[in-house]
């Protein structure tokens, strides 16, 4: 048996990341209450974005997760490719910054955070976490180990958001990126996510621990692995897809923008 949508979304559980959640919803809608003209497209993605970190870590897709290697597929894509944009869209920075919040414009000015911010080291973070996570001992331990599960996905996590933030472009970063750029980097991120589709789609079942839960539940291991390759190449790909087809339309509407102001100059007398 393989749960639908109902399932996944049915069974949640509170635990310890409910408060994480709670007190990052609660910090953010307080700074933004009290910043003039804070936009409301800010705040509906960073609350979308915590609801997405809540449906991966919560809801029955936690619970399932550790029964199914595709389910655990859509968990680390959720937290990897779908949290990390909507996050870094409601621009958290940018309104510590307005708050003047103690320390943060003085932590965003250090080298360490300017190298963070660069997108090769976003590319690198994502790239590498993905493929170490999956294709490396850690998966299994992953499987043994409650706080390696939990560091798999704070890493997962947080390799997303040093991924998303420069190409979203919310906050100031020392790296500006245009249309272009942003696009290259997420076309090349595509590259990873092949290779890591491909070898779950022609290996043998590499976990001994999805193996036995899934037969618990009757699906073929191989069947199980390949699910999780295709959740990665075709649900990752779409994503991606999405991501690059809205930076091409803001690109062209800003271009747009720029024409009209353009025309209205020159045909003032």
């Amino acid at each position: 048996m393989t749960p639908g949508p109902v399932e996944l979304l049915r069974e949640w559980t509170p635990g310890a990341p409910l408060v994480t959640l709670a007190a990052a919803a609660v910090a953010y809608a307080l700074a933004a209450r009290h910043t003039r003209a804070w936009p409301r497209r800010r705040s509906a993605c960073f609350a979308a974005g915590l609801l997405v970190t809540a449906v991966a870590l919560l809801s029955g897709v936690d619970a399932w997760a550790d029964r199914l290697q595709s389910v655990h597929m859509v968990q680390h894509t959720l937290l990897a490719l779908v949290a990390p944009p909507l996050l870094a869209a409601g621009a958290p920075v940018t309104l510590a910054l307005r708050r003047r919040t103690p320390g943060v414009a003085r932590a965003v000015r250090t080298p360490f955070a300017r190298t963070l911010a660069h997108p090769a080291v976003g590319f690198v973070a994502l790239s590498g976490t993905m493929l170490a996570v999956h294709l490396t001992g850690l998966y299994e331990a992953a499987t043994r180990s409650a706080l390696v599960h939990v560091a798999e996905h704070i890493a997962l996590l947080s390799a997303g958001l040093l991924f998303w933030a420069p190409l979203v472009g919310a906050d100031p970063a020392p790296h500006r990126l245009g249309a272009i750029g942003r696009v290259g980097w997420l076309l090349a991120i595509m590259a990873p996510m092949g290779a890591l589709s491909a070898v779950l789609v022609t290996a043998t079942p590499r976990s001994e621990h999805y193996a036995a839960t899934a037969r618990a539940l009757g699906v073929d291991p191989a069947d199980d692995q390949r699910a999780a390759a295709l959740v990665m190449w075709i649900g990752g790909g779409a994503l991606v897809t999405v991501a690059v087809l809205a930076l091409a339309g803001a690109a062209l509407w800003q271009e747009e923008t720029r024409m009209r102001r353009r025309e209205a100059l020159e045909a003032r007398p």
